[in-house]
């Protein structure tokens, strides 16, 4: 089971990381594993990323499969976890994700266990 981070990078951070996305995974890779200097990361996770709307989050998987209001999710053995400034996904397959793409167009996703990442509306057209 693989943990996936998923960030929802500002367009315009968007527009010029799109072709570096190393870049990108390793400075959210140093957010992510930061033990000192809390401003400085909240500083710059917010010139990169937008916060993301539980509530509007947790709505939109509810409709999208059927479910009764739930506020955490297990879906076809995916676990996500929705926080204000990523969601959290662990799984085995990547269909779950891929779904999220209609939520937002600009995620990233980032696997910092394994060195892995991408752009989620990449991953539409591999």
């Amino acid at each position: 089971m693989r943990e996936y981070n998923l960030f929802i990078i500002k367009k315009e951070y968007y527009d010029y990381y799109r072709k570096n996305p190393l870049f990108l995974f390793d400075t959210l890779k140093k957010l992510y594993t930061l033990k000192e200097d809390f401003n400085y990361g909240i500083s710059l996770y917010s010139q990169l990323c937008e916060r993301i709307n539980p509530f509007t989050l947790r709505h939109f998987i509810n409709k999208k499969y059927n479910l009764d209001n739930n506020k955490s999710f297990y879906i076809d053995k995916t676990f996500i976890e929705i926080r204000h400034t990523r969601i959290i996904v662990r799984s085995r397959n990547l269909d779950i994700i891929n779904d999220l793409n209609e939520y937002n167009k600009y995620i990233f996703v980032c696997d910092f266990i394994n060195n892995d990442y991408f752009y989620l509306n990449k991953l539409q057209y591999c």
